[in-house]
């Protein structure tokens, strides 16, 4: 059986045998794996985020069902979903590190982002200019 130690740093974990001392050992379950690994998210910043207690996050890691609202909003905190408040907009974009990708599979990163922001509101300003007529 593979146990789990408290990690000493964040977003790092160490693995123990069975043989693992000091009584901090924990049976990993599929809702610390989303908390832990693909989230990133400790058990105070998602009792924060979600909140509820600490301990009410432990009973979670230990197998109590994570409601669905709060797994969503740990996916959109971390950034592997896009909140749906405009779902009609966001249809076929996703998130991939610190990337955002269009449905086209272009990779959008902030710098380009960015550039893209600035353009537009060049444009934005030159629409806003009063025309002279002629």
């Amino acid at each position: 059986m593979i146990t789990l130690k408290a990690p000493p740093f964040p977003r790092m974990a160490i693995l123990l045998n069975s043989s693992g001392t000091n009584g901090m050992e924990r049976k990993i379950t599929k809702n610390f794996v989303f908390r832990w690994f693909e989230c990133g998210l400790s058990v105070e910043e998602t009792a924060n985020l979600c909140f509820v207690s600490v301990t009410e996050v432990t009973q979670w890691d230990e197998g109590k069902k994570i409601p669905h609202v709060c797994k969503r909003v740990m996916r959109m905190a971390s950034g592997r979903e896009l909140p749906t408040i405009y779902t009609k907009y966001w249809d076929g974009w996703r998130v991939s590190g610190y990337n955002l990708i269009t449905p086209a599979g272009t990779y959008l990163s902030r710098q380009r982002l960015e550039v893209i922001e600035n353009l537009g509101m060049e444009d934005l300003r030159a629409l806003r200019r009063p025309r002279v007529k002629k």
